[in-house]
């Protein structure tokens, strides 16, 4: 079974009973509230937000970064609709694309990439080459083959078939996700007057990229933070802990996750404390529902409802012990 990326199985069916987007602007979405810090510009940074529709497959939020020529964007998303949105912000300030960033290669996160390219051939692209190319040639070539046979499969729900087909056309573009420019390590980015502090780590996939606004004091994660629960299916869950260290060892005030509300660094803190209770409790005796419905008590003060409820959290986190934690079913480069 998988809940992420192309490779589909009857866990997905979770997605059904996901809430679809809904309401705030594009710039201040879901969760409470927040207060912005003194000096924050607001419209300097931009959020949109991710789907996780009903019978659909997800979308990653995505932010947008401006500087004095153009527009950076951190993730595209997976459905034309998302992409549009991040296009009708570009059309809107009358600025063009001129670097996207990608988290990691999930097609949630990268599928947006084909047209944009299209409409922007001039962006460079930031991510890890060597990640995408691996994923290629196994993950996403397994979920290919599987959505071409379920596809066929007359109890497809229409709306995931369609999500099906979009996938298969982006993998087999696959050429075109690649980057311009690979990223194995931090790096510094200026960007006309506007500096990003790139980071690499190997938690929810081998090549993640997460971004600190040393002027905002902002970070977007990727999926590093993911709600209603940690995505495991290519994790390596003590790489992931590291990179939960080393993100708040960073002065952020405010933090964007990969799926999810808009977070405070008290909210981080929360979800480290149950991500690692959830791996201990996964080693040890605890029954599976045990497990998955501590992390649901754990994380709930930080659900929203396009995030999903607690009890969505905890079928996710009871999938994800008893497949992927406890069967030690890991990446191959990752030990444990």
């Amino acid at each position: 079974m998988n809940a992420r990326g192309l490779f589909l199985s009857a866990f997905m069916m979770l997605a059904a009973c996901m809430a679809p987007q809904t309401g705030p602007p594009l710039d201040r979405y879901g969760g409470p509230a927040m207060t912005d810090p003194p000096n924050f510009d607001r419209a300097a940074v931009d959020v949109i937000r991710g789907s996780f529709a009903a019978g659909r497959q997800p979308d990653g939020n995505t932010v947008i970064f401006s500087s004095a020529v153009g527009l950076i964007v951190f993730d595209t998303g997976r459905h034309a609709a998302h992409t549009q949105k991040i296009v009708d912000r570009a059309t809107a300030r009358g600025q063009p694309i001129i670097a996207i960033i990608n988290s990691h290669w999930h097609l949630d996160h990268v599928s947006g990439n084909i047209p944009l390219r299209k409409l922007w051939p001039g962006a460079a692209v930031y991510s890890n080459d060597a990640a995408l190319s691996e994923a290629l040639g196994s993950f996403l070539r397994r979920g290919l083959e599987s959505n071409r046979k379920m596809l066929v499969d007359p109890a497809t729900q229409a709306g995931m078939a369609d999500d099906m087909r979009a996938d298969i056309a982006t993998v087999e573009q696959g050429d075109r996700l690649h980057p311009t420019i690979s990223i194995t390590g931090p790096l510094a980015l200026n960007l006309d007057g506007r500096t990003l502090d790139l980071h690499t780590a190997t938690a929810a996939s081998a090549g993640d990229i997460w971004i600190y606004d040393p002027a905002k004091r902002l970070i977007a994660s990727g999926d590093i933070i993911t709600l209603p629960a940690p995505f495991l299916d290519t994790a390596c869950p003590s790489a992931w802990r590291a990179a939960l260290t080393d993100i708040l060892a960073t002065p952020f005030e405010r933090l964007i996750p990969g799926h999810g509300r808009e977070m405070t660094r008290t909210d981080v803190q929360r979800y480290r404390d149950a991500f690692n209770a959830l791996l201990d409790c996964a080693s040890g005796s605890a029954t599976v529902r045990a497990c998955a419905d501590a992390w649901a008590v754990s994380i709930a003060p930080l659900l929203d409802e396009p995030s999903g409820d607690a009890g969505q959290a905890a079928a996710y986190a009871g999938y994800y012990v008893e497949s992927i934690l406890r069967p030690r079913a890991f990446r191959s480069d990752c030990a444990s």
